[in-house]
């Protein structure tokens, strides 16, 4: 009975980490009917909304004495380095929008999570635990970003055929081509780097945690307390870059422009799709336990991969590529899968 008890709750979180990537791995694509609307004027009400509306929301509706937990002597020093993480964060965070214009929903998603990875597994091997380098769970780890780095190579690779070949059937069909995959790759890999500075406001944000379980929040709830400063000062260096664009291009006007009232609704869209996804995959780590990096991270980060090439499909970012760039694509989207599986594998000879 026990047993039986474990395998559906290990079941049901499983579902809700899938659950949590297709969300996450779908918010960028309302991008691509939002046309009236310049770059700054999507992602800066997409940052408004999953930055600061949401994450407050939720930490008010889920975190007993939320002010309280805040103003505790003992986390002000934690406080203050999860919103300087956080405000380096939103570098990244732009990057990560600029190479979605640049590149994609499906190539932009696969080398920033890939890159992301790679990095937040690499540092802390080399950093925390060089002892560990050299023995298994050490050469697992290796042979894990080894391969997620091989699939970033064969989809950067992808990408550029694709971008060959789509530039030769413009020029057959006399239509004007596209060359910003250079600088969209270039996007997309800081982005997945500083992505890092994130999970290290998440790390050093532990004293809130407490502070948080001190007072009555439970488990599945408690990162909600970081998540709303980290997340309100990522926000500032991303306002403040749209706010150089909107003057740049005067593109201020463009939310009251006509025809765009639903943007204002796909805009609510992605915000509530990103975010929901982080409390949803959060929720289901808790359950997991043990289990959660081993078996919800890979199933979370896959799901996320996934599903936005699915969507890149779907709207025709591949549209004129060869049959040898999409298979190149989809061997690094296997090389990616296989690497976050290996380093959840990782974990658990630890």
């Amino acid at each position: 009975m026990l047993l039986a008890t474990l395998i559906v709750g290990s079941s049901g979180a499983a579902i809700l980490a899938l659950g949590a990537g297709v969300l996450n791995g779908s918010f960028a694509t309302p991008t691509r009917f939002m046309t009236r609307w310049k770059w700054e004027n999507v992602w800066a009400l997409w940052a408004v909304l999953a930055m600061f509306v949401f994450p407050w929301i939720v930490a008010f509706a889920t975190v007993p004495h939320l002010i309280a937990t805040y103003q505790t002597p003992e986390v002000r020093h934690a406080l203050l380095l999860v919103i300087v993480f956080g405000a380096g964060y939103g570098i990244a965070a732009i990057c990560f929008g600029l190479g979605v214009d640049a590149i994609g929903i499906a190539l932009n998603f696969a080398i920033a999570l890939g890159t992301a990875t790679a990095v937040g597994s690499a540092i802390p091997l080399v950093w925390f635990h060089s002892a560990s380098i050299f023995t298994r769970q050490g050469l697992v780890i290796e042979g894990g970003i080894a391969l997620i780095v091989f699939g970033i190579v064969l989809c950067g690779v992808a990408g550029r055929a694709k971008e060959r070949d789509q530039a030769k059937q413009s020029i057959a069909t006399k239509r004007p081509g596209s060359s910003s995959f250079a600088k969209g790759l270039i996007l997309a890999i800081v982005a997945g780097a500083g992505s890092a500075l994130q999970n290290f406001g998440l790390a050093f944000g532990v004293p809130l945690l407490r502070r948080a379980a001190e007072l009555g929040t439970e488990q599945s709830y408690q990162a909600n307390v970081i998540w709303a400063p980290l997340l309100t000062a990522t926000l500032i260096p991303y306002l403040v870059f749209c706010a150089r664009l909107w003057k740049k291009n005067h593109s201020w006007n463009l939310f009251f422009a006509p025809k765009t009232a639903r943007y204002w609704l796909l805009g609510l869209l992605m915000g509530s799709l990103w975010f929901s996804s982080i409390v949803i995959y959060g929720a289901a780590a808790t359950r997991m336990a043990d289990m959660g990096p081993v078996l919800g991270w890979p199933l979370f980060m896959s799901a996320i991969i996934l599903t936005s090439n699915v969507w890149g499909f779907a709207v025709g970012e591949w549209k004129g590529a060869s049959r040898a760039s999409l298979i190149t694509m989809f061997a690094g989207l296997g090389g990616l899968i296989l690497g976050f599986c290996t380093l959840a594998w990782s974990s658990h000879l630890a």
